[in-house]
Order: structure tokens, then C-alpha cells, then sequence
């Protein structure tokens, strides 16, 4: 049976982290991914205004991704902007930079672009098409193990073994039956070691890894947890330098070892997450701090196997959150509201409340005093400053709409 993209229990807030306020696939885009892949973004002197969805670093300039497969880079920190070429106009949701001139930018119809070049210029390496081709052979290689393990079952383990080649076959079914669509499953969440290495992530439990900068990428799907084909929403790096995605269904995935193997862990939230940052817990450990929709934060403790759901302050989706220098964390919501933790992380506070804006994604400025939030309208400087701080100090519990 083939998933409902907005069908499933939780697909309709799967999409905030794409559309935070309208669908972001175009009339056209639906009728013809290909097109889309194939046509270069439009060159427009409006397109800094654009609806854009993350904005990332690459060095000392900062790099948007957005509608319509437009880019735009600014080298005076968001003051002024400039579109850089790029060869498909398919809508594109986060970035990243390992360095300052490479990167890699990911978006719908299963596209993957490189910039050597700091963003002012990609070239298109992987799209929906060889991502069909890779996720049929691994979804084959499953089937063709849990029939394997049936034949040698004993009659205790029948039943188990029958499941799993069920379970094989169905996936299978899926991606076939996708793969009718064409290129059609957006990827939603990109991280690089360094530029040679790196993965993406995607609706459908979609994980790709790469080694040789993008010149060649597997699938690791198989290497995760996921029977249900769960959306990953975004993937970072911890402190320690363990893998992390946030997911689909409060799930959050943590690998230690370069992608080889990964724990599932359960925050007990049955939402979307759409990320996951690494808290120093003292003595080498770490805690991990997930965040997602309707305001709701859940952090673990330092082993990683309990969750606790922290006191928020909004119940708008937070879509971003940054380790600031003295330990803190900061949180930005999609209306635009920053939460700010005290340094032990135990508690939030709403530092600026939500301006009406409708954002997508956020970092801290270069001076630290703002939060560069990219969303509908191009990019907003908004001010980080713990302004608003005592209205809420004695209640961080309280929930602001």
C-alpha cells in the first residue's frame, strides 16, 4: 500500500517544516518534476523576497535556499542579497557548508546541488530519479534477506520471519508504486564532515551517504530502524560528534560510528521534530535537546535512554535552534518568537515574542545580538536581545498562542 504524503497521521505537520504557511509545490512543479529539474531558476531582481526556507553559512557570507530553486547569498550579513545561478527551479529546503566555497544544497523532487564555489553558483549532482533507482535495489536486497531467513526459520521463528517478509514485500510495493511519480520525494536535511563526506535526508525514511563528494551515493536505509518509512526532517552534527536526525512520530536517530549504525530513540512524542542539537552534560557525556511542532521540547538524559518534555513558552512549531556561547540554547519559532534556555538548559523563556512573520529557518548573526530568520518575504534581522525576558521569568512554564 503506498503512503498518502498528506494522507498520514502526521504528514500534515511533516509539511510545516516545507510550507510553514502554503503548499511550496507549485501548479507547475506538480504536473512536471522533470521540467522543473531540467529548467534553471528564473533570475529576478525580486528574488532576495522570495519565500525562502533555510539560511546557513558559508564562511563569513551568509547562503538561502527557497521557492522556485532560488539561492541567494549576502557577504554584509543579510543587508544585501545577490541570486546565484542554479540549474533547476524545483522548491530547495536547507543547505550547508563544511567550508566556507563548498556546499550542498537539497530540495524536492530528490535534488542535490554543489557549489564550490561559496554559492554564487551549483551544479546539480543526484535528483528523485537515481534516488528511485537506489531506494528499489535496497528495498529488493531487504525482501530478498527476509525471504533468506523464512526458509531457515524454525517453527518457533515462522511467524516473525513471515512478518518481516511482509513487511519487505509492502516496502517494496511502496517504492515501486512511487516511483510511478516520477522524482517526486523531497529531501529535507543535508550535513557534510568535511567536503568529502556527508549525507542527506528526506520524506520516507530517504538517507543518502557520500564519500567522495557527491560523486557517488548510497543508501543507508536499511541501516536505520524506520519499517514505516518515517520522515526524516533534518540532520546535524552533535558536539561529540555523533550523527543526529529529528523525525517523524517524536523519533530522534543517533549514530556514533560515521553512519554505520544507529540507535532509534523514543522521545515518547507521537509529532514532528525538525531538530536535535548536542547539550554537554559534563564529565565527555552529552544530553540530547529535541524540538518540533506546537512548541514542544524534549531533552534526554546524559545515557540517552529517558525523556523529558521541558516547559514550553509558545505552541507555534519551532523550526531552528543554535548552542550560544555561554552554553544556552536558542530557540526560533515559526512566528518569527525566540525562546532562550538558561545555561544549564532546564528551562525556556520567550525573549522576543512572534512578529507575524512566517519562518522557516534561522541562525545567529556574526555579532550575536540577532537572528537572521529566513521564511516568507526573503530574510528578517530580528533581535535576540533578552528583552522581553522578565515578563516571563517567574512563569516559564506559561504558554503564549
Amino acid at each position: 500500500m503506498v503512503k498518502n504524503l498528506m494522507g498520514k497521521k502526521q504528514a500534515g505537520s511533516f509539511f510545516v517544516l516545507l510550507s510553514l504557511f502554503s503548499m511550496l509545490m507549485l501548479p507547475g512543479q506538480a504536473r512536471s518534476a522533470v521540467d522543473a529539474l531540467d529548467n534553471p531558476a528564473l533570475m529576478s531582481q525580486k528574488a532576495s523576497r522570495a519565500l525562502l526556507l533555510n539560511v546557513v553559512r558559508a564562511g563569513s557570507r551568509l547562503v538561502a535556499v527557497g521557492e522556485h530553486g532560488i539561492i541567494v547569498y549576502s557577504d554584509d550579513q543579510g543587508a544585501h542579497w545577490i541570486q546565484a545561478r542554479v540549474p533547476v527551479s524545483v522548491t530547495l529546503t536547507a543547505a550547508y557548508f563544511p567550508q566556507p566555497l563548498t556546499g550542498w544544497a537539497v530540495g524536492h523532487d530528490g535534488v542535490i546541488l554543489h557549489s564550490t564555489t561559496g554559492g554564487s553558483s551549483w551544479t546539480r549532482q543526484f535528483d528523485g530519479n537515481e534516488a528511485n533507482r537506489l531506494m528499489q535495489t535496497e528495498a529488493q536486497i531487504r525482501l530478498d534477506h527476509a525471504n533468506e531467513l523464512l526458509s531457515k526459520a524454525q517453527a518457533s521463528g515462522k511467524v516473525d520471519a513471515q512478518r518481516a517478509v511482509t513487511d519487505a514485500q509492502n516496502a517494496l510495493a511502496e517504492v515501486e508504486a512511487g516511483m510511478k511519480f516520477g522524482p517526486s520525494r523531497p529531501l529535507l536535511g543535508v550535513w557534510f564532515n568535511d567536503d568529502k563526506e556527508g549525507f542527506v535526508v528526506g520524506s520516507y525514511g530517504q538517507i543518502f551517504h557520500t564519500a567522495d563528494a557527491g560523486s557517488h551515493w548510497e543508501s543507508l536505509a536499511l541501516r536505520l530502524n524506520n519499517p514505516q518509512g518515517l520522515h526524516y526532517n533534518a540532520i546535524g552534527s552533535t558536539p561529540s560528534g555523533a550523527l543526529v536526525i529529528a523525525g517523524e512520530a517524536g523519533k530522534v536517530y543517533r549514530c556514533a560510528d560515521h553512519g554505520t549504525t544507529w540507535q532509534t530513540l523514543d522521545t515518547g512524542y507521537q509529532g514532528q521534530l525538525f531538530g536535535v542539537l548536542g547539550i554537554p552534560a559534563g564529565k565527555g557525556a552529552e544530553k540530547l535537546l529535541a524540538f518540533g511542532f506546537g512548541g514542544h521540547i524534549f531533552q534526554s538524559d546524559a545515557e540517552e535512554k529517558h525523556w523529558t518534555e521541558l516547559a514550553s513558552v509558545t505552541k507555534k512549531n519551532l523550526v531552528a535552534g543554535t548552542i550560544l556561547k555561554d552554553g544556552s540554547v536558542q530557540l526560533v519559532g515559526q512566528d518569527g518568537s525566540i525562546l532562550r534556555s538558561d545555561q544549564q538548559v532546564r528551562e525556556f523563556h520567550l525573549i522576543q515574542p512572534g512578529s507575524g512573520l512566517s519562518i522557516a529557518g534561522a541562525l545567529q548573526s556574526a555579532s550575536g545580538d540577532k537572528a537572521i530568520m529566513a521564511g516568507s518575504g526573503g530574510s528578517h534581522a530580528i533581535s535576540s536581545a533578552n528583552e522581553h525576558a522578565g515578563n516571563n521569568a517567574a512563569h516559564p512554564g506559561k504558554v503564549n498562542p
